[in-house]
């Protein structure tokens, strides 16, 4: 593994960790947790709009308007990350 790749990496998870805090700041944990049928329900519904957008985003020749592939990236895996802590009972109520 190349120290590249590590700063990169490191410099990945930084901008990630920045932009969950601020949309957890905006939403609080209520829109995870209060979600009808729970928060995992909650976070599959989100995931399955991030993947259908993703998939649109690809498979069109347009250009988007709002969020770009690589915004639908960067919430897919902060939505994995919030999963994570939800299945470890982490995700404030």
């Amino acid at each position: 593994m190349s120290d590249t790749f590590e700063q990169d990496l490191h410099s990945v998870f930084l901008e990630l960790e920045a932009l969950l805090l601020s949309k957890h700041h905006d939403y609080g944990p209520k829109n995870i947790s209060g979600a009808p049928g729970g928060p995992h329900n909650g976070l599959r519904v989100r995931l399955y709009d991030k993947l259908a957008r993703l998939n649109n985003l690809a498979d069109s020749a347009t250009a988007p308007q709002h969020e770009s592939i690589e915004d639908s990236y960067k919430d897919i895996a902060n939505y994995g990350i919030i999963g994570l802590l939800v299945q470890r009972g982490l995700w404030p109520k």
